[in-house]
């Protein structure tokens, strides 16, 4: 495996959107760390490392880096559902908001997650993230309430 380039998400803009994708389309990986809350608690901002990459295909569960349209923007969420050339993303810990993108908006996806240097990207709490999003929106909606509390404990 090559060496991932290092790049500050800091921006989350579409220049380095752009930058990304042409690493990325040149068959090298990408680092950085994730901001904001939305993907709590699979990704943790300014602690985790992600490792991304191209993939040929795409299915819901992934944790894809894309340029949406609805909300315009550069996100870094799962896969809800794919509903023919739409693809319906959402952050964990998001109740109600999504985001469309198509296949061509994607850069790519999280290959792995680390966490104070070890590698989580297998880890019951990383799994357990994704099956969570797969719940009735009911059940769902309880599930994420309970991990915000445990989140805003432990900042």
């Amino acid at each position: 495996m090559n060496t991932p380039l290092k790049a500050d998400a800091g921006s989350g803009s579409l220049p380095w959107f752009e930058n990304v994708r042409r690493v990325l389309s040149s068959g090298s990986l990408v680092e950085f760390s994730p901001k904001g809350y939305s993907m709590w608690p699979a990704l943790r901002p300014e602690r985790d490392i992600v490792t991304v990459g191209r993939a040929a295909a795409y299915r819901p569960g992934d944790i894809v880096l894309a340029l949406c349209d609805s909300p315009y923007g550069v996100i870094l969420h799962r896969i809800a559902r794919i509903e023919g050339s739409r693809i319906i993303l959402m952050g964990d810990s998001n109740l109600f908001q999504t985001e469309t993108c198509s296949h061509d908006t994607i850069a790519g996806k999280v290959l792995a997650i680390r966490r104070d240097g070890r590698d989580i990207s297998r880890s019951a709490l990383t799994r357990l993230s994704g099956a969570i999003q797969r719940l009735p929106a009911g059940l769902r909606r309880l599930a994420v309430r309970i991990l915000n509390k445990s989140r805003h404990g432990s900042r």
